[in-house]
């Protein structure tokens, strides 16, 4: 699979990839991502959004274009993408104590066997959503089981103490997107330590490591475990479009060599072309 460019040039897997310090491990990270959201029904997509509602910005969002009705237009689900190449990337942003992680890892293992549990009781409640079964979600809501509204409970709580007023917990609490995704080098986390909200997204293990080795290519995505739907406005989805929109105008100014003037420029000066070497 070849790769897209994101905006930085080319490195080895040893080297930086920009001028920032992004190393080639986490720029083919969003490499995927970035093709994992055009593949998945998210045609505008883009590298190094700021987004709406929030000081943060995101390594990968992308937004959808719903028609409702013939001539009719609307932003529809929009996604956020945060890549982790490596375990303190993640625990940085989330600055959780061993002791709060390990037994919210706990939680979330009794709440995937109860989900698993419910889902063969009820299998009409499977959603056939994830790629693994053994990931799939199940829409236990829809039954109203008082044991996993319990459980659900005691996560939210425990969550809000590990990972409150941190970036993963901040992006959805500002319904900065529909759906939030980690996207994540192979073996660096476990499912049960992704925020209960977020979705989790990976490459296989020799995969990236081939890729790491190769510049051109870019290893596909699994998805291990899928995100919970977000209620954020569409104006933010609108917001988030017309974001990616200008990022995108602004790159193919950089590749053509254009300089536009800023609107209202007194002095009325033309778009120019740079001069090429």
């Amino acid at each position: 699979m070849s790769a897209p460019d994101p905006g930085s040039a080319p490195a080895t897997a040893s080297s930086s990839s920009s001028s920032s310090g992004e190393t080639r491990a986490h720029r083919l990270l969003k490499q995927a991502a970035l093709l994992w959201a055009q593949e998945n029904g998210y045609p505008a997509a883009g590298c190094e959004i700021a987004l709406p509602n929030s000081r943060y910005r995101a390594d990968v969002a992308a937004c959808r274009l719903e028609r409702p009705a013939p001539r009719q237009r609307r932003a529809g689900p929009s996604a956020v993408f945060e890549c982790k190449q490596a375990r303190p990337d993640f625990l940085q942003d989330s600055r959780p104590e061993a002791a709060s992680l390990a037994r919210l890892t706990r939680l979330h293992r009794r709440r995937e066997r109860l989900e698993r549990l419910i889902g063969a009781h009820y299998p009409h409640l499977r959603r056939g959503e994830s790629l693994f079964p053994e990931y799939d979600r199940t829409a236990v809501t829809d039954i109203a089981h008082e044991g996993h509204r319990k459980l659900i409970a005691e996560i939210r709580t425990l969550e809000a103490a590990v990972f409150g007023r941190t970036k993963f917990e901040r992006l959805v609490r500002y319904r900065c997107a529909n759906f939030f995704y980690l996207v994540i080098r192979p073996g660096i986390l476990e499912p049960a330590e992704i925020p209960l909200d977020w979705g989790l997204l990976a490459p296989d293990a020799a995969a990236f490591d081939a890729a790491l080795r190769s510049p051109a290519e870019v290893p596909a995505l699994a998805l291990l475990r899928e995100p919970r739907f977000v209620d954020a406005p569409e104006s933010h989805a609108l917001d988030l479009l017309h974001r990616l929109a200008v990022s995108g105008t602004r790159r193919l100014n950089r590749e053509s060599g254009l300089t536009p003037s800023r609107p209202g420029n007194e002095n009325g000066e033309k778009n120019t072309r740079t001069q090429q070497g």
